[in-house]
């Protein structure tokens, strides 16, 4: 007799089914965790607080703007703020006088948080308590500097003539010819040197030294006595004589008369040119020709002649120690038979 024995609640079947269920356990335990792990998708950066220019403002967008729109917002707002309040942050103390700098400043703070709020921004604002700014007075001049020795010229006054007892002129001008001068020699330029020496302020009277040298073309006159065809003569000497200041209103100006004696001297230089035949070169060749050549000259100077004279002269005063002077003198040379007569005009300066 064969004898079975079941088992309760088993079966070939069953057991299968139990061992595979068994074996994806398992498995599932045994494979970690992060395979089925998912990366969450990457967030969007967060716009971070930006701090305004002024009042401890934190400015955060709300819509993702950018930089330069928060940046034209908030010069947008500065205006309105400023407009708002009076106070303007770039000038010293805001425009505001001390004793309410700290109120216009947190009502600057206000509006210009109010304002960027309604531009879509989240702002926070503290309002500081700081202390307006002190207003430090200027500092003092500083000391005047003593000056010494500064030479003041007052412009106001002009020149005048002062007393000096010496005084030194140089001078230059035309001299014209008349008598049997004049019949010889054509006028010519002058020009001189001298000094003055007056002894008193007291008395108008002083003394002058002047000396001389005059240029004068030969006339046709005197270059006939010799068939000479150019010539001139120099005349050169010197004065002695007094000089009178004449009385005058003005400080500035004064006439003066003056006359003396003189010693001078005369150098004459006439020459004749002729045309001469001779070997005349040219730059490639020479041959024979006619040129120009000096055929006779006469060279003569005088002894010292003594002269007169006398005249009449204008001074005017153009620095404290320098004066302008014209004058004009008639001189002849002795004796008053020779007739040669020259009247000198000048233009100088005194110092």
């Amino acid at each position: 007799m064969t004898t079975q024995i079941l088992f309760a609640g088993f079966s070939p079947l069953a057991s299968s089914s139990n061992i595979i269920r068994r074996s994806l356990i398992l498995l599932l335990c045994a494979t970690p965790l992060t395979a089925f792990a998912q990366t969450p998708p990457p967030s969007a950066p967060q716009s971070a607080a930006v701090p305004t220019i002024a009042e401890n403002l934190s400015v955060t967008p709300k819509f993702g703007q950018t930089q330069e729109q928060l940046a034209a917002d908030r010069a947008e707002c500065q205006g309105w703020a400023k407009s708002q309040t009076g106070f303007d942050p770039a000038q010293l103390g805001g425009g505001a006088g001390p004793a309410d700098y700290n109120g216009r400043r947190q009502r600057y703070g206000r509006a210009l948080a109010a304002c960027l709020e309604g531009h879509g921004y989240n702002v926070h604002f503290a309002a500081p308590i700081t202390a307006p700014p002190v207003y430090s007075a200027p500092p003092p001049p500083p000391p005047p500097v003593a000056l010494t020795h500064v030479h003041v010229v007052d412009y106001s006054h002009p020149p005048e003539l002062k007393y000096h007892p010496f005084a030194v002129q140089i001078d230059g001008g035309y001299t014209a010819t008349t008598g049997t001068a004049g019949d010889n020699l054509e006028g010519g330029s002058n020009v001189g040197l001298g000094f003055s020496w007056f002894p008193t302020s007291a008395l108008p009277i002083g003394f002058r030294f002047d000396g001389s040298y005059s240029w004068f073309r030969a006339k046709d006159a005197l270059l006939n006595t010799g068939n000479f065809t150019s010539g001139h003569e120099d005349m050169y000497g010197g004065d002695a004589d007094v000089q009178l200041n004449l009385a005058h209103r003005s400080s500035r100006a004064q006439l003066y008369l003056f006359g003396g004696v003189g010693r001078y001297r005369e150098q004459t230089d006439l020459k004749q040119v002729s045309f001469v035949n001779g070997t005349v070169c040219g730059f490639y060749y020479c041959g024979q020709g006619y040129f120009p050549a000096v055929t006779a000259e006469q060279r003569t100077t005088s002894e010292w002649l003594h002269a007169w004279n006398a005249g009449l002269g204008l001074e005017v005063a153009v620095a404290d120690r320098a004066s302008f002077f014209i004058e004009a003198r008639y001189l002849q040379f002795l004796p008053n038979s020779s007739q040669s007569k020259f009247i000198p005009i000048r233009v100088g300066f005194r110092f």
